[in-house]
């Protein structure tokens, strides 16, 4: 167990005592043979007391709470479904206690406790079935270990009320008492996928195909296949064991520009009789990215603002480069974060400001990208030279004093194509030509 893991109380009727379960209560035990009712025991005996409680809540929670501090030893799932009047649990177990488990060196041991939500004696989880398996072969530390449980046929129950947990114990040190690995709500049978959904972006210039790891779940004695119904989605392995983990792959040259969708959909079964399918929807977007500078109109001798947006594919980190104008028209450049930079870092570079220079970089913080769309990221402000010589000055994409470059949020490089904008400049207020008023002719 750990720090905010369920905590699951289960009740069985010790005249008729359903798997191992009262024999480890028992291996837990020292001292006299006499023991009172209730019987209770956390982690497989770790813990355990005997008799009636003053205060049951809190004797228990006592127990309780020393053992969800302690660290799992092993990682534990469970699937099951099920079979007739029988339950099957299908259980796969990962030894991380850091010494090698088995039947023979220290009693390991694989159950499966099934349970109705039914008050029958005390509480409302009555167990009504336990079975169990020895682990016969040794299972090294961080290796594998898997079985499959089964009931035996099920009477009288309510089935859409039973539950099932498993679990793995073990007697450390070649003590008596028993000590729980790890325990793990058994989940319905069934076949998913990690992520539920695939998006890929890819600049139009980029050919390199992308690859997006999938991590299917399931019963361990499932196998596989994958296909998909567009020829730029392909899957490498496209089958295999459960254990097989495939990755998605965008195949970056059978894109059309724009955006796309497909779907890869993988198809499971096993020996015993299961045939399970999951779908992943795939979306991919080829095109270009694109670093903009707006162009503005304004009066000469005011004030001019130009905006700059880059249409992201949604994995870029930071952005830098540098802007060019005329300074006999332009003067007193300043920069300012956009409405869409988010948590960006600015940073500029003025010092060659005089010479008609501005650098421009700004960061996210690490992992973080921009969303993809068209972002409005920074505002360039200039004054304006009332007497400028051009109707229209251009500000330019430039790499002095900084050198165009976007980065991703894994720190490589990323293609972009950089538009230039420009100020146009009217006139100030007209200047008014006085009218020759005419006298009328003389006498």
């Amino acid at each position: 167990m750990s720090a905010g893991t369920q905590v699951l109380f289960l009740e069985q009727d010790v005249d008729l005592p359903k798997g191992k379960r009262l024999d480890r209560w028992w291996a837990a035990q020292t001292g006299s043979g006499t023991v009172y009712l209730p019987l209770v025991m956390v982690d497989s005996g770790h813990q355990s007391s005997s008799g009636s409680q003053a205060d049951f809540k809190v004797a228990y929670r006592k127990l309780v709470d020393a053992e969800v501090a302690r660290p799992p030893r092993a990682e534990l799932e469970a699937y099951t479904r099920q079979v007739g009047a029988r339950m099957r649990i299908y259980a796969r177990l990962k030894n991380t206690a850091g010494t090698a488990l088995s039947s023979a060196i220290n009693g390991a041991t694989l159950h499966a406790l099934v349970w109705e939500n039914k008050h029958v004696g005390v509480t409302d989880r009555i167990v009504r079935a336990a079975p169990w398996t020895a682990i016969s072969q040794e299972v090294a530390p961080e290796s594998e270990y898997s079985a499959t449980l089964e009931t035996a046929d099920l009477a009288g129950v309510s089935w859409s009320s039973l539950h099932v947990v498993a679990l793995a114990d073990y007697r450390p040190g070649g003590e008596p008492a028993y000590d729980m690995l790890q325990a793990a709500l058994a989940r319905p049978a069934a076949l998913a996928a990690e992520p539920t959904a695939v998006t890929v972006t890819i600049e139009a210039n980029d050919r390199q195909d992308r690859s997006v790891p999938v991590r299917l779940l399931g019963p361990y004695v499932l196998s596989w296949t994958a296909s998909a119904d567009v020829p730029w989605i392909l899957a490498s392995p496209d089958a295999g064991p459960i254990s097989a983990q495939p990755s998605v792959i965008v195949a970056a040259q059978r894109l059309a520009p724009g955006w796309q969708h497909g779907v890869v959909t993988f198809t499971a079964s096993s020996e015993d009789g299961m045939s399970l399918a999951q779908t992943v929807p795939v979306s991919a977007f080829s095109g270009p990215r694109v670093l903009r500078i707006g162009t503005t109109a304004t009066t000469a001798g005011s004030s001019a603002t130009v905006s700059v947006s880059l249409s992201t594919l949604g994995d870029e980190n930071a952005v830098a480069f540098s802007v060019a104008f005329d300074p006999t028209a332009l003067v007193n450049p300043s920069v300012a974060l956009g409405a869409d930079a988010g948590p960006a870092v600015l940073t500029s570079d003025a010092l060659q400001a005089a010479e008609g220079r501005l650098g421009v970089s700004l960061a996210l913080p690490a992992g973080h990208t921009l969303e993809q769309g068209d972002a409005r990221l920074l505002v360039i402000s200039f004054d304006t030279v009332p007497d400028a010589g051009s109707p229209a000055v251009a500000v330019r994409c430039s790499d002095r004093p900084v050198a165009r470059a976007i980065v991703g949020a894994d720190g490589d490089a990323l293609r972009a194509t950089y538009l230039d904008g420009a100020v146009l400049l009217t006139g100030g207020a007209a200047a008014r030509t006085p009218r020759r008023r005419l006298a009328p002719g003389g006498p």
